[in-house]
C-alpha cells in the first residue's frame, strides 16, 4: 500500500465516492476574506447578516478546529439530465442542486466516514472535523486555492473540464499534507453570458454578485416581501435558479450525477405543480411532503410566496381559486400578499372583489397590496 499521503486521501476519499479532490494549507484565506468584506460593505449580502458578523472567522479554518494543519476539499456532481423544463401554465421551476434529496443529509455522512478513515491511514493524524455549507467557512476560495478550479465571473465554482454542477465538502486535519496543484489555467476570457442571461440583472459587474436581486437568495433565504420590480424577472422559478450556470460553456462537459439520491426521482424533481402547492394548508402538511429535500429551506410561507408569484408569471389560470382562498383566509400574510399580486395578473376582477375586502385587515403588507391593486 502506498504511503504517499497524497495517494492514500485519493484512495479513501474515492471508497467514500469522492472522486474530485483537492488539499491546501490551513492559512487563513485573506485575498477571499478581503472580498467577502468589501462585498459586505456594499449590502450585497441582503438579508443574510450572519455573513458579516465575523468575516475573519470564516477565512481562517482554525476558528473551526484551532489543531488543523491541512484542509482536504471534495466535490460532488449533482448534474442530472431531465427533459426542457415546460411551464404549461401550470408548473413551477426547480433549481437542479434540489431534484434528489437534501444533499446536506447525503454529503455528511460520507464525509465523516472519511475523516475517520483518515485519520486512521495517515501518520499522525488524530483529528478530523468536517463541514459542509452550514459551517462558518469559505468553501469556495478553499477549493481554488486546493486547485479544484476557479471563480466564474457567475461567482461559481468552474472545474476544468467538469463544470459548476458541484457541491462541496471539507475536511480539517491535525496534520500536514502536500498542498494539490490546479488542473489547468482555464478562466473565462471575454465570455459573459452569465452577466447577460441573468432575468433580474443580479450582476453588478463580473465576478460580483448583489444577491438583493438573485432569484436564489429571493426564493430560498429572502424571509419577507419580494420586491414588485423583481417578481416577473423571476419567471418560472419557483425554488433556486440555474440561469448562471445553464448558459455557460464550461457546462458542456457535465456528466450525470453517480449518487442514485440526488436522482430526480428521489426527491421534488425539476418541475412543481402550482396549484397543489397552494393548496398546502398548514406547516404540518408541507413538512410532511417536503421531508428530507432542500424545499424545505424557505418553509410553507415562503415556497408559497414563490408559487403565487410563478403562477402569475407562467399564466396559471387554474391557480385562480386557491389563489383567492389563500388571499382572503390564509394566516401568513406573506402568502396572501403574493396571492394579491397574482390575481391582478391573472383575473383582474375577482383581485378587485378580494382586495377591497382586505382594506381593512390588519397586516400593512397585505393592505399597502390591496390598495396597489385599487
Amino acid at each position: 500500500m502506498s504511503k504517499d499521503p497524497l495517494t492514500i486521501v485519493r484512495r479513501a476519499a474515492a471508497e467514500q465516492g469522492f472522486t474530485v479532490v483537492g488539499v491546501t494549507s490551513a492559512e487563513p484565506l485573506q485575498e477571499a476574506l478581503s472580498a467577502l468584506e468589501d462585498w459586505c460593505r456594499k449590502g450585497h449580502e441582503g438579508e443574510m447578516g450572519y455573513l458579516s458578523r465575523d468575516p475573519p472567522q470564516r477565512a481562517d479554518p482554525r476558528t473551526l478546529q484551532k489543531e488543523v494543519r491541512a484542509v482536504i476539499t471534495v466535490a460532488v456532481n449533482y448534474w442530472n439530465d431531465a427533459p426542457t423544463f415546460e411551464a404549461e401554465s401550470r408548473y413551477g421551476r426547480v433549481a437542479r442542486y434540489a431534484w434528489g434529496r437534501d444533499y446536506h443529509d447525503i454529503v455528511l455522512p460520507r464525509l465523516d466516514a472519511l475523516g475517520a478513515a483518515l485519520v486512521e491511514r495517515l501518520p499522525g493524524a488524530s483529528k478530523a472535523r468536517t463541514a459542509c455549507d452550514y459551517s462558518p467557512f469559505l468553501e469556495r476560495a478553499a477549493a481554488v486555492r486546493a486547485g479544484l478550479g476557479f471563480f466564474g465571473k457567475n461567482t461559481c465554482l468552474l472545474i476544468p473540464r467538469r463544470g459548476s454542477w458541484f457541491f462541496l465538502g471539507e475536511i480539517l486535519l491535525d496534520v500536514e499534507l502536500p498542498s494539490t496543484e490546479p488542473e489547468g489555467a482555464d478562466h473565462c476570457g471575454t465570455c459573459t453570458d452569465c452577466l447577460v442571461a441573468c432575468p433580474t440583472d443580479a450582476f453588478t459587474g463580473p465576478f460580483v454578485l448583489d444577491a438583493n436581486r438573485c432569484i436564489s437568495y429571493l426564493t430560498i433565504e429572502h424571509r419577507g416581501s419580494i420586491p414588485p420590480a423583481l417578481r416577473e424577472g423571476m419567471g418560472p422559478w419557483l425554488f433556486g435558479c440555474d440561469v448562471c450556470q445553464d448558459v455557460c460553456p464550461f457546462n458542456r462537459w457535465a456528466e450525470p450525477a453517480p449518487w442514485p439520491e440526488l436522482a430526480p426521482e428521489q426527491g421534488s424533481g425539476p418541475r412543481l405543480e402550482l396549484a397543489s402547492l397552494l393548496a398546502i394548508k398548514d406547516d404540518a402538511a408541507f413538512a410532511a411532503r417536503f421531508a428530507g429535500t432542500p424545499l424545505l429551506r424557505p418553509k410553507r410561507r415562503g415556497l408559497l410566496r414563490n408559487a403565487a408569484i410563478v403562477a402569475r408569471n407562467v399564466g396559471a389560470t387554474a391557480a385562480v381559486p386557491l389563489l383567492a382562498s389563500c388571499a382572503r383566509q390564509d394566516a401568513e400574510p406573506l402568502i396572501r400578499g403574493a396571492a394579491l399580486w397574482a390575481l391582478a395578473g391573472l383575473d383582474l376582477a375577482r383581485e378587485k372583489r378580494v382586495a377591497a375586502e382586505l382594506l381593512v385587515v390588519p397586516d400593512a403588507y397585505v393592505r399597502s397590496e390591496a390598495e396597489a391593486i385599487l
